[in-house]
């Protein structure tokens, strides 16, 4: 049992409070909350005072296993920098790299704050992921993607039985293994995708009851190429295929038309919103205010580390809001709305709002404490702003996911972050000398197991 005492809690409770106060944690549950609460007997006591505590960020669009491919694909747009650069990485990936990509992803994101997140691995090893995922403590929701075009696939095709049942064996293995992980069906983007497997997708999140997780109208190009295979904008492709519901999240949703809004909206259909990624893409700007006031459901994603090129969810915050004010004015998307967008509202797109996302007795205990001494947070009184244009993951002091402390003073608990940057250097260089003479994809075969630091 857990006291953090005398915070400035931003509660993102349905009358959106901020007080000054102390949370009781017990057994992974925040059980209370009030003001001078009384120590309990053994109760160990966390001293917030000076400090925001705030409901863990939750970020709804990652990739773990492009960690590793940082600054290797800058300054190009999509689909030159999957084909080019991103999926010959991918596809050089082995048990040891993916492994050291998870864990710099993971790493990161939690001395920033993050302590939920919707990733999208690659074709194959994804249990590596998950593997790491559950030490890491991360709540997690991901899976493998899938790709069986083979002319739009490049050297990630793989084909559509052996991909399913690659699916169904993680699904059987991992999907709430523990409550902290859920498998997600992940098809890659409607480009890559037939048909036929998407309405296997389809079945298969139907079947389990899963997130489904997409790119889609991210970039232009790629609204043009489904329009000529299908006739269809890309919304509307995916709602003739099954993949528009309640569970599904689409990855960006820059090119919409009004009617693709209203599908989402009625279908109560997520959108990972990732703004950094967007520009540095040069995909577009989402229009986001409009989203919102048709009530779509939306979240926030730092998207891979290779398109943006941090995953801090503080920053996707700050560009959230200052992004939509040259559309909208400046009064669009204020800092409160960005900081909902970042933690209850990314919960709502994970159908996890009654779980995570805001400060309230009953729900799950992810906490992170912000300290506020930073000369640009020092003097600001209001805590939305101060949160959102004035923070960043460097004031993040401690991370709490389910009660368990992930990161104290700055120091992440689990991982030892000298050893994990030494690892991932090594493993980026191994990788890079295979891209030459990498063989194609083949049948799965299960790593043997390497041992976890």
């Amino acid at each position: 049992m857990s006291l953090i005492r005398g915070g400035c809690l931003v509660t993102m409770n349905a009358k959106r409070e901020v007080r000054v106060g102390d949370l009781r944690l017990k057994d992974g549950v925040i059980i209370e909350i009030g003001e001078n609460l009384k120590t309990a007997a053994g109760e160990e006591t966390i001293d917030a005072r000076e400090c925001f505590v705030i409901p863990g960020l939750v970020q709804v669009h990652v990739h773990l296993v492009q960690t590793l491919f940082r600054g290797l694909a800058d300054d190009l747009e999509l689909l030159d920098w999957l084909k080019q650069k991103i999926w010959p990485m991918e596809n050089a990936h082995n048990a040891e790299s993916v492994r050291a990509s998870a864990r710099l992803g993971l790493l990161e994101m939690q001395l920033s704050g993050t302590t939920a997140i919707l990733d999208m691995g690659t074709v194959r090893l994804h249990e590596v992921v998950f593997e790491e995922a559950d030490h890491s403590g991360m709540r997690y929701w991901g899976g493998n993607c899938l790709m069986d075009l083979k002319a739009t696939s490049g050297p990630l095709y793989r084909e559509r039985q052996d991909s399913l049942a690659y699916s169904r064996s993680l699904i059987k293995y991992w999907h709430l293994k523990t409550p902290r992980l859920q498998y997600a069906v992940s098809p890659r983007f409607g480009i890559s995708c037939s048909d036929k497997i998407l309405r296997d997708c389809a079945a298969l999140q139907k079947e389990h009851d899963l997130i489904m997780h997409t790119h889609a109208s991210e970039n232009k190009h790629e609204v043009a190429l489904i329009k000529k295979r299908s006739g269809l904008p890309n919304i509307q492709f995916l709602k003739k295929l099954g993949l528009l519901g309640k569970k599904s999240v689409i990855a960006h949703g820059i090119h919409l038309s009004n009617t693709e809004v209203t599908d989402m909206v009625k279908a109560q259909a997520g959108l990972a919103h990732c703004p950094s990624s967007n520009l540095k893409l040069a995909s577009g700007i989402a229009k986001i205010t409009t989203y919102l006031k048709k009530g779509m459901k939306i979240g926030l994603g730092s998207d891979g580390a290779p398109c943006n090129n941090v995953m801090d969810a503080f920053m996707e915050m700050r560009l959230a809001a200052l992004l939509q004010k040259p559309l909208f004015g400046p009064t669009a998307l204020p800092a409160r709305e960005a900081f909902e967008l970042a933690t209850l509202g990314g919960a709502r797109v994970l159908n996890a709002e009654d779980k995570i996302g805001s400060l309230e007795p009953g729900k799950r205990a992810d906490i992170v404490i912000v300290k506020r001494d930073h000369p640009s947070a020092a003097t600001v009184a209001d805590p939305y702003s101060a949160l959102v244009y004035s923070c960043s993951g460097r004031d993040v002091r401690d991370v709490f996911i389910d009660g368990k402390a992930v990161v104290r003073d700055g120091r992440h608990q689990i991982y030892d972050s000298a050893v994990i940057t030494r690892e991932a250097n090594e493993e980026i260089r191994e990788l890079i000398n295979r891209l030459p003479r990498l063989a194609p994809i083949g049948k799965y075969k299960k790593p043997k197991t390497v041992r976890v630091t």
